[in-house]
């Protein structure tokens, strides 16, 4: 069982928090450059600290990787946040798809190692995701207002397309090759009177889906 990584009796002090916020760094470096098999002493040590610091406050290497998913994803809610409350004259929207295209370019290695693994069936990963699709249905709303969006546009819409946008930029290639294909969204973004096909997932589908990972068995390797 994934513990809850947002359970907190009270806030952290201020060094504990940046000692923590340094552990999740490290994690994330240290997942990014050899996956999920990596050892918690390299994770320690490049945090600058000992092995018992990281599993007293994460027990499991699942519980580091939740922690880490909803680092993350708070990013990208603060991200969007700040443009809700000052929109540039280009739209909300397309500039956080901009931003959340180059954090995925600059995290592959990291979201490549934790994609699909159990963590992100987690309470806290799934409530950090929601309120970022909450928000982002508020960005959407307030460019279609704006006429500077098509109308059957959705939140989903703009994460998967973003993360589309980064995934066709081949590693080792320029990374300023994902603003070539956001570009091209850019125009397939327009208000148009031609719908889109089909439909995009609804919130009730992502959660049956979370919900089916975290009830899968657990595979040898994870079982250690």
């Amino acid at each position: 069982m994934i513990r809850d990584v947002t359970t907190e009796t009270r806030p952290l002090r201020a060094d504990a928090e940046r000692n923590r916020k340094r552990l999740l760094d490290a994690a994330a470096e240290v997942f990014a450059e050899h996956g999920l098999e990596a050892s918690t002493a390299e994770i320690a040590r490049r945090a600058g600290v000992g092995q018992g610091t990281v599993f007293r406050r994460f027990p499991t290497k699942d519980d580091l990787v939740a922690a880490i998913v909803v680092d993350r994803l708070h990013e990208f809610t603060d991200t969007a946040r700040g443009l809700l409350a000052h929109p540039p004259a280009e739209g909300a929207v397309l500039a956080f798809m901009a931003e959340l295209a180059s954090m995925h370019v600059r995290d592959r290695g990291l979201i490549e190692a934790v994609n699909g693994t159990r963590a992100l069936a987690d309470a806290a990963v799934h409530g950090a995701h929601g309120a970022l699709m909450d928000i982002l249905e508020e960005l959407v709303k307030t460019d279609r207002e704006a006429g500077l969006v098509r109308e059957d546009l959705g939140a989903f819409d703009v994460m998967a397309l973003s993360k589309a946008v980064a995934s066709a930029c081949e590693p080792g290639i320029a990374t300023a090759g994902w603003k070539r294909y956001l570009a091209v969204v850019a125009a397939g973004l327009q208000p148009s009177d031609e719908k889109l096909p089909g439909k995009a997932p609804t919130r009730a589908q992502l959660d049956r889906l979370l919900a089916e990972l975290s009830a899968e068995p657990l595979s040898s390797s994870e079982k250690g």
